[in-house]
């Protein structure tokens, strides 16, 4: 959460003193998601949905967020919350 689903799945797996391959089966069964493909991205959607709630604009977040550009950002937003960025950016939010 701290990098925003930005690190290496063996820097990962070295933090908790284990192999790759138990960290992914670990993390399968604990969360679900694999490590590096969907918690990943779900921080980093997580983040970005806070900055257009915020205001930024969606190319900024996108920089900022990691993604490759906006149309990037885009999809994922229509993925995750089923709607434009411009749509999430008017809905009230719960964030604290």
């Amino acid at each position: 959460m701290a990098r925003r689903g930005r690190v290496r799945v063996a820097d990962l797996a070295a933090s908790c003193g284990w192999s790759r391959k138990r960290l992914w089966a670990r993390f399968s069964d604990q969360i679900g998601l694999t490590p590096k493909r969907r918690a990943a991205m779900l921080v980093r959607f997580d983040h970005a949905a806070r900055a257009l709630s915020a205001g930024a604009h969606p190319a900024d977040v996108a920089l900022a967020c990691g993604y490759v550009d906006q149309p990037h950002l885009h999809r994922d937003v229509l993925a995750f919350a089923g709607c434009t960025p411009t749509a999430l950016a008017g809905r009230p939010t719960t964030a604290g």
